[in-house]
């Protein structure tokens, strides 16, 4: 098991991360070093220069580019967090690219479109190759998406304070733009599952403040010697749990151990340094506070 040197220092997990930071940024740079030498021998002379014909610089940079597209894909992909089942889809996509070439190899210049002298396979060479590159452009997508997401989920953040009778609600509610985000063409995520940002709640409240302040009539003796509050006309709102006001009434007060009390000190017994009370004048065995704790501050 690492420890915790190792964690905080990036030793765990940091040669997993550099590899596959540099598969992917190597498989980019690839990608687009062919796209761009598939347009520079169609476009240009370097073709006449490398001594291909016509036909035979289009099928290099058809080569080139259809190779490269997928590559600066999956290399993009690689660097972001992604589960299980997109890596595979994104494999596939890439190897049905891939196929795709293969195919277009097999079927360019005879038996493509506008040759007439066999049958005609751009249809299915086009169809392969499109299913493999938006697969991949897709899973790529999603991994974009939830990565933008998880670093800014959006959404509203609620938070309630209960003190001593007093309800503070601060809410804030965000929202997708437009184009950015797991909301591309709209302002909120559509389907059913709920998210962040398509909850029922879309208010826009910024800060709201509720109060439920204690009556003013004081309290009235119960029949079983306890204290009764008299009614307020707020029958129905919900009572606020013993807990909470105990730990309003607590709060700002430090925890209470016989090390913060103010009758606390070291004593030396027996050639040995030992916590002592002041108040009991006796040693001590634990730490912990007695009924007459009182904070040293």
């Amino acid at each position: 098991m690492a420890n915790l040197t190792d964690v905080y220092d990036g030793g765990v997990g940091g040669v997993a991360g550099r590899r596959r930071r540099f598969l992917g940024l190597s498989l980019f740079g690839l990608g687009a070093v062919m796209v761009v030498t598939a347009i520079v021998v169609a476009t240009t002379g370097l073709a006449d220069q490398l001594g291909l014909t016509t036909f035979g610089a289009r099928e290099l940079a058809g080569v080139l580019a259809g190779l490269g597209l997928p590559a600066a894909f999956l290399g993009s992909f690689a660097v972001l967090p992604a589960s299980r089942r997109a890596r595979a889809a994104a494999v596939i996509g890439a190897s049905l690219s891939v196929f795709g070439v293969v195919l277009f190899r097999e079927a360019y210049p005879y038996q493509w479109v506008g040759s007439g002298t066999g049958p005609d396979l751009t249809l299915p060479v086009v169809v392969v190759y499109f299913l493999g590159t938006i697969t991949l452009f897709w899973c790529l997508f999603v991994a974009v998406a939830n990565f933008k997401t998880r670093t800014d989920p959006g959404g509203t953040v609620r938070m309630e304070v209960t003190e001593e009778g007093t309800t503070r609600i601060l809410e804030v509610s965000g929202s997708v733009p437009g184009l950015g985000g797991i909301g591309l063409f709209g302002q909120n995520p559509d389907g059913e599952v709920e998210t962040q940002t398509n909850s029922a709640d879309e208010g826009d409240v910024l800060y709201a403040r509720e109060e439920t302040t204690p009556p003013s009539g004081g309290q009235t003796a119960a029949s079983d010697g306890g204290a009764a509050a008299q009614g307020s006309g707020m029958d129905d709102a919900e009572p606020v749990p013993d807990e909470v006001v105990e730990a309003a009434e607590t709060r700002g007060q430090p925890d209470a151990y016989c090390g913060n009390c103010e009758h606390f000190q070291y004593v030396r017994a027996d050639g040995e340094i030992r916590p002592a009370c002041t108040l009991h004048t006796e040693v001590m065995s634990d730490m912990e506070a007695c009924d007459d704790w009182q904070a040293n501050n």
